[in-house]
């Protein structure tokens, strides 16, 4: 993907607004493609099922998910074989 000089221009300055606390939509969507493509070229498409996407959706844009951890959470019953792993 090559940019023209004005599209380069405009991303430099939205990156500077927004490191001034003005959020900026096209700085944010550019994040999004770049790391969309890093992630797909190190780990190829995944079968996602919409579930998935619609479990995740609710944690878009919010801290939320990082207040989660299921490690911490029981799982109830746990047979003596996974007692053995933990131990």
């Amino acid at each position: 993907m090559e940019l023209t000089q004005s599209e380069r221009l405009a991303l430099i300055k939205n990156a500077h607004l927004a490191t001034q606390g003005t959020i900026n939509q096209l700085v944010e969507n550019f994040v999004e493609e770049v790391k969309t493509e890093e992630v797909i070229g190190e780990n190829g498409l995944f079968n996602v099922a919409n579930a998935d996407i619609e479990d995740e959706k609710q944690f878009l844009h919010s801290d939320v998910a990082e207040d989660i951890d299921e490690e911490d959470e029981d799982m109830g019953v746990v047979s003596d074989q996974m007692k053995g792993v933990y131990s």
